[in-house]
């Protein structure tokens, strides 16, 4: 027995040293394909210090903390091993937020940030009643986060939904028009790795929000055909690390939606709707509209009835917009959280006629501090 308590000291020991030992030998890796973030690379203290003016030995060490812990060899193998652990065998409902629950993946929101919420509210009213002269009121519509289906009578906690969209409705319910998506989407329109929704699904959406702006025929440019990327390991499947079956990407295009073109306004970058060569990258979920863009402007060339489109939008966006696009001259897509209103408005300008669509998730306006003045 006692040899057995040294044997075990010493592997402790050696695995002590090992981990540091190996993770200084192999070449740092920049990214995590499967968190789908840029990982901490190594730096000396000299050039910690450089790059973190004021800085001292505590943050240094905490530096060096968080590079073993991103560079440590077999790092993603251990994480499916230790979320394994913890709910398998410890019975842990969650790991680090992120849940499994009826064969989809998600990532608990379980308090309503008021103050939050309000702060975010009153920089979209200003941005409608100072910037938009639109003749219409503008829509709201809200999106619904996965855990609205999947956490309704679970042990898992959650906000109510009809709370965050009744303190939206009181504070926009003047200036705005508010439509709730709730009734018209269900969890199988969602990704089951991913927070996102599926575009495969979203006609009846798109033609909801279309009826709104006075499109009733929409069936002449409805004919899509539909494409698919396999292997799509969405944001939870990385984040948790949960062994799981991939999705499917699905993508609908038809030959309007392939001649339209994409400008970055804040680039000056031109791209299709689609970039399928994200469908290689860290996210493939990029495919549509490029990805995290702060202000783009869709032409197509193939309407010409002058109508505008200006849409604020969070990420969901990206994969609804290409169905809306095929009825407008021009699409303008902007997105407060990476850009400021004042910054917009040196680069675009808006018709008075134009419609105009908020269209966010209930997971983003939840979020402190997500929206650009």
């Amino acid at each position: 027995m006692k040899y057995r308590a040294y044997s075990l000291i010493v592997v402790f020991m050696l695995a002590l040293l090992l981990v540091p030992f190996v993770s200084f030998a192999k070449a740092d890796e920049s990214i995590s394909l499967s968190e789908k973030r840029p990982l901490v690379e190594y730096m000396d203290y000299e050039s910690y210090r450089t790059s973190h003016p004021g800085a001292g030995l505590s943050e240094y060490f905490q530096f060096l903390e968080d590079y073993f812990l991103d560079q440590f060899p077999a790092r993603d193998a251990f994480r499916k091993y230790l979320v394994l652990f913890r709910i398998g065998a410890l019975a842990q409902f969650d790991h680090h937020g992120y849940y499994e629950l009826d064969g989809h993946l998600g990532k608990l929101d379980p308090v309503l940030n008021e103050k939050a919420l309000a702060h975010a509210l009153s920089i979209l009213e200003g941005v409608a009643r100072e910037n938009l002269g639109s003749e219409e009121k503008p829509l709201f519509a809200l999106i619904p986060d996965k855990n609205v289906f999947l956490l309704k009578n679970s042990q898992y906690p959650s906000y109510a939904y009809d709370a965050l969209l009744g303190q939206i409705e009181e504070a926009l319910g003047e200036g705005m028009d508010i439509l709730s998506l709730l009734p018209h989407l269900s969890i199988d329109d969602y990704y089951r790795t991913d927070p996102h929704w599926d575009q495969k699904y979203l006609m009846d959406v798109a033609n909801l929000l279309l009826e709104q702006f006075g499109f009733f025929e929409t069936s002449a440019i409805q004919d899509f055909e539909l494409q698919s990327f396999d292997d799509y390991w969405g944001t939870y499947a990385g984040q948790m690390a949960w062994p799981v079956a991939p999705d499917t990407l699905n993508w609908l295009s038809n030959d309007t939606i392939d001649k339209m073109v994409v400008w970055d306004l804040v680039t000056g970058e031109k791209s299709p709707v689609y970039e399928t060569d994200k469908l290689l990258s860290v996210d493939p979920y990029d495919l549509f509209l490029g990805g995290a863009k702060a202000l783009l402007r869709i032409e197509n060339s193939g309407q010409h009835n002058g109508r505008q489109l200006i849409v604020f939008r969070d990420s969901f966006g990206s994969s609804l917009i290409p169905l809306l696009a095929p009825y407008y001259e021009e699409v303008l897509v902007i997105d407060l959280r990476y850009i400021a209103m004042r910054s917009v408005l040196e680069r675009v300008s808006f018709e008075s006629d134009a419609d105009v669509l908020f269209l966010f998730s209930s997971s983003v306006a939840n979020s402190p501090g997500v929206f650009k003045k």
